[in-house]
């Protein structure tokens, strides 16, 4: 099953599929998909100025 993620979707959101999961005999229960965003442990110095520049261009403020 393919599932689309929408934009700006957050770690540990549920998303339901109806009818692929499992349920009583002859029936189908709902599906639920739990979103897990996982960071890279290591990353290269070019992978981090990337992200930074990132960041830096971004209107995104996770604190804020």
């Amino acid at each position: 099953v393919s599932i689309r993620i929408p934009p700006g979707t957050q770690n540990g959101a549920r998303l339901r599929v109806r009818s692929r999961g499992l349920g009583k005999e002859g029936e189908r229960g709902d599906l639920f998909a739990v979103i897990r965003i996982e960071v890279p442990e290591k990353t290269t110095e070019a992978e981090r100025k990337l992200w930074q520049a990132l960041g830096a261009g971004s209107s995104f403020r996770p604190r804020g």
